[in-house]
């Protein structure tokens, strides 16, 4: 006998090598972690396994899934491994859908008439009820219309008993239609809700949407058991985005911090009541901090360049006309914005209370994280050179155990919504400063003085011109309190020795170059109330006389 023919006849005496069983497990999205620009999706179900070998496999998974972020964890009763944990393109299988189909028409046949059996008693219902009114009407009639042309209608009370019996009839018979016209419509709508599941469930039969995957996860158990399955993925598509209230109460001295996020996600799977994460944490950017390359500077000589550069070439002659080009730097690492690495640098996780559902429309969800009160101490700051007004500022020490990224804040004061700000990224006990706009409570008047202009000096020393600038500022406080007011003016900076600026000013400033602000001075005082305090300030800047002198007010 020929060797093929024995090894072809030994293969199909063998048995059949076993496929391990598929079992699909309904595993909807249970947890979510949404970070600023991703997010992390655990799905959770069950399913009886059998001995041996298995696949659970997970439908209906969204496309922009990071294939290299699929996870999966059980539990159970048996002995139980975990071997391969894949991300594949869903399988559609043909037979199986029509064979679905089919029971799934037959389910809906049924629910439709069930349906229509129950429209049908509502209608003889409803019959029932038009009868009822037209025999109570019917009667009404006759009791009114005379039994003989020429004899006198019956007044209403002459057979009471027959009227009370005409009342009853019309009453039990109204209340019995109405009755079961209630009963059978609380009958239909279950009928209706599952008519219209079926119909969904069919148009979702034509095969998987382009892009959807499964995860298939491997499976060897010692004895048939019940497993619990937990796969988490990372999704992008998903976003959130810190929003703030700051409230002021100017009575209370108290400013009430409202943390919130606008959430939003195009993921291409529905989250509907899951436990929702938000996290500051970024894992889409590297978490190394970045690495400086050797930065290597070296000397050349130009005239050597140009011996060496073909004089026949037009580059050489433009080297001859032109100074050389320094050199361009070294390439660098590109670093990261301020604000991204000061946001990367705290993880900080925002457990929503409850469950939360966001579709996946892209549609924006806003979420409530905490409320932190703080005490606040309050000022009015006066820019007289800018503005004739005092703006309410308060400060406030961060009370929350965590730091807060950066974002858009609506401020209220004393519950009236008087503007936004940028809140920047606060450290738990770190201080802020944030204006409640205009305090009307203060008064400022600014008035400029008369500007003079004088000349000094001679040819041997030097002729030089001085002009001089003045302001007197009056405050007066109508609050119901001491009020602690900064007002803040500058002088002009000199960059040339022979120009000299000098400063004039009663009362003298408390501070000079506020916050490293060449020039900016202020006076820190506490008004009374009804006080009313006068600042005197100006300067006089002194040049050349052939000299010019630029950035003057009028010029």
């Amino acid at each position: 006998m020929p060797r093929l023919l024995i090894a072809a006849l030994f293969l199909a005496a063998m048995p059949a090598l076993a496929q391990p069983s598929r079992i699909e497990v309904a595993a909807p999205p249970a947890a979510v972690t949404v970070h600023p620009d991703i997010a992390t999706v655990t799905r959770r179900g069950s399913a009886d396994i059998p001995a041996g070998e298995s696949v659970l496999v997970l439908p209906n998974i969204p496309g922009a899934v990071l294939r290299e972020s699929v996870t999966a964890r059980a539990q159970a009763a048996a002995a139980v491994a975990i071997g391969s944990v894949e991300l594949r393109q869903a399988r559609f299988d043909r037979g199986a859908v029509d064979v679905r189909r089919a029971a799934l028409e037959a389910r809906l046949a049924e629910a439709e008439a069930a349906i229509a059996a129950t429209d049908a008693r509502l209608a003889a219902q409803a019959a029932q009820l038009r009868l009822v009114e037209r025999l109570a009407g019917g009667f009404v009639a006759a009791q009114r219309q005379p039994a003989v042309s020429n004899e006198p209608a019956p007044r209403l009370a002459a057979d009471p008993a027959a009227w009370r019996a005409a009342w009853e009839a019309v009453r039990e018979g109204t209340e019995q239609a109405a009755e079961a016209t209630r009963l059978l419509q609380a009958d239909r709508r279950p009928i209706e809700q599952r008519r219209d599941a079926i119909r969904a469930e069919i148009a979702a039969l034509g095969g998987p949407p382009p892009g959807t995957l499964e995860i298939a996860v491997a499976l060897r158990a010692e004895a048939a058991t019940r497993i619990e399955i937990e796969v988490s993925y990372q999704v992008r598509g998903a976003r959130w985005v810190p929003v703030y209230e700051l409230r002021l109460d100017s009575e209370a001295a108290r400013v009430t911090l409202r943390q919130e996020a606008i959430v939003s996600q195009s993921t291409g799977e529905d989250w509907a009541d899951v436990a929702l994460t938000l996290s500051t944490a970024r894992p889409t950017e590297a978490s190394a901090p970045p690495r400086l390359a050797p930065w290597r500077i070296a000397l050349f000589d130009p005239a050597r360049l140009r011996e060496q550069a073909p004089r026949d070439r037009p580059e050489a002659a433009m080297s001859r006309a032109a100074p050389a080009a320094a050199p361009a730097p070294p390439p660098r690492e590109a670093e990261v914005v301020s604000a991204a690495i000061q946001a990367t640098g705290f993880a900080v996780e925002y457990r929503i209370p409850g469950r939360a559902g966001i579709g996946a429309d892209g549609s924006d969800r806003r979420v409530r994280i905490a409320d932190l009160p703080a005490e606040a101490s309050l000022s009015a700051l006066v820019v007289p050179r800018r503005a004739a007004r005092a703006f309410l500022t308060a400060r406030f020490a961060h009370a929350a155990p965590a730091p807060t990224l950066p974002g858009a804040a609506s401020l209220y004061l004393d519950g009236v919504f008087v503007g936004r700000a940028a809140l920047p990224l606060l450290r738990p006990g770190e201080e802020a400063a944030l204006g409640f706009g205009a305090d009307d409570r203060i008064r400022v008047t600014a008035e400029p003085q008369a500007r003079r202009r004088a000349q000094e000096g001679s040819l041997l020393t030097g002729r030089t011109t001085t002009e001089s600038f003045e302001t007197v500022t009056l405050l007066r406080s109508f609050h119901a309190r001491p009020m602690e007011v900064v007002v803040e003016d500058q002088v002009p900076v000199s960059g040339d020795a022979e120009l000299v600026v000098a400063m004039q000013a009663d009362p003298a400033p408390t501070q000079r170059d506020v916050e490293d602000r060449p020039g900016i001075v202020a006076w820190r005082l506490t008004l009374a109330p009804g006080e009313e305090r006068r600042i005197r300030f100006g300067f006089s800047v002194t040049a050349p006389r052939e000299r010019q002198v630029q950035g003057l007010p009028g010029r």
